[in-house]
Parts: C-alpha cells; structure tokens; sequence
C-alpha cells in the first residue's frame, strides 16, 4: 500500500481539513452560538454528506461504495450502545440537547461510527495485512476515543473496569467491529446492496455480541 497513493493521499487529505475544523469547534461550541449537541448533529450530518460528494468529485468509485456500505452499519451500531445503557447499565450519554434514539443514545452516534470505520476500512483495504492491520488500528483509534470523550463529555462507563478512565472491555469487540467491518466489505463489495445490507447488519449484531461477552469475561 502507498501511503501517498491518490487514493490514500485524498482520504487523509478530506479528514485532516474536517477534523481541524470539527475539533476545535466541538471543543468549545459557544463560538458558534450553539450547544454542544446542536454542533455535533450538524458536524456529523456535514461529515456523512460531504465524503461521499467528495469522493464523487475526485473519481474515486470505490470512496463512495464503501460510505454505502458502512452508512447502514453505522446506523444500526447504536442499538449496542442503547443495550448497554437501557439493559447493562455500563454507559452512560451526558445531555447535550440533541434527540435520543430510545431516550438513551444521542441520535449523532448514527453517523458518528461512519467517521472511525470509513478511513479505517479505506486505508486497510489495499493494505498486506488488511485484517491485523485493521484490528491494530481499531484499538489504537477506539482507544483514543475513549480516553477524550469523558473530558469532551461525550459519554463514559460506569460500574465496570477501567483504567485511566476508560473501560477495557469494549477493547476487543471494537477491535474485531474493525476487521469484521474490513472482512464484510471485502466480501460484499461486488454484490448487490441488498445482500450488502444483510451483511453490514449482521456485522452490527455480531459486535453487540461481542460486547456482552466481554462484559460477561472482562467488565
């Protein structure tokens, strides 16, 4: 894989401009006159509509079939989270204003999962190793997360094992939602959208899986 290649050297390019600009403002809403789950609904709006008409822009046909692919399992990934705060009790979503989907997740996580597995997935696909390195990369990328979203107030773990702040057994099920996710795509890729839907929600089903097993093992 070439880092530099045109369709490395664009994805990297597209996020680095949004994440200078949506970390800052994320940070401290106030500039915008907003709250904070105002500016976040329309951040991640801005992200999920944006990709894929850049990718239109600079050719790259594959960029958008693989935002096609992971929108819906990204809007399906959410109801792990709603279990885990209805049903398990271990997490919990701060009130920033914005709509809940079931009155436990703030409805912006439908596209924010879109944000971590798309340049995941696109920078792994081409990669020697796509599944390791995709793994390796969930756990440094989910591990990031979790350590910034308590002082960002975006959500945190409760009653269960932590370190630094964060839980650990949500360690590995997001790793295996970052393979899986590569995995599913690379078999689906070429197949209908409805048989790419089916397998985008059974990569869904199978991390809330995961997370009530490592709960069970770990948490």
């Amino acid at each position: 894989m070439a880092l530099f290649a045109p369709r490395i050297r664009d994805a990297l390019l597209f996020h680095a401009v949004f994440f200078v600009v949506a970390i800052p403002l994320a940070l401290k809403p106030s500039v915008v006159g907003l709250n904070l789950g105002d500016l976040l609904m329309l951040l991640v709006a801005g992200y999920v509509v944006a990709l894929p008409l850049v990718g239109l822009l600079r050719g790259h046909r594959e960029w958008v079939a693989l935002w096609w692919f992971l929108l819906p399992l990204s809007m399906a990934l959410p109801c792990a989270d709603w279990m885990l705060v209805q049903k398990m009790g271990t997490l919990h979503f701060p009130d920033h204003g914005a709509p809940r989907l079931g009155g436990a997740v703030p409805i912006y996580f439908l596209g924010m999962w879109l944000m971590l597995l798309w340049p995941l997935c696109w920078i792994n696909a081409y990669a020697r190793f796509p599944l390791f390195n995709a793994a390796i990369m969930a756990l440094i990328a989910f591990t990031v997360w979790e350590w910034a979203a308590r002082p960002m107030a975006l959500w945190h773990a409760q009653d269960v094992r932590q370190f630094e702040g964060f839980a650990l057994y949500p360690l590995i099920p997001e790793m295996l939602l970052g393979a899986g996710a590569l995995w599913m795509w690379q078999i689906q890729r070429n197949r209908p959208w409805l048989s790419q839907l089916a397998g985008a929600l059974s990569v869904a089903v199978f991390y809330a899986g995961a997370l009530s097993l490592s709960l069970l093992w770990i948490g």
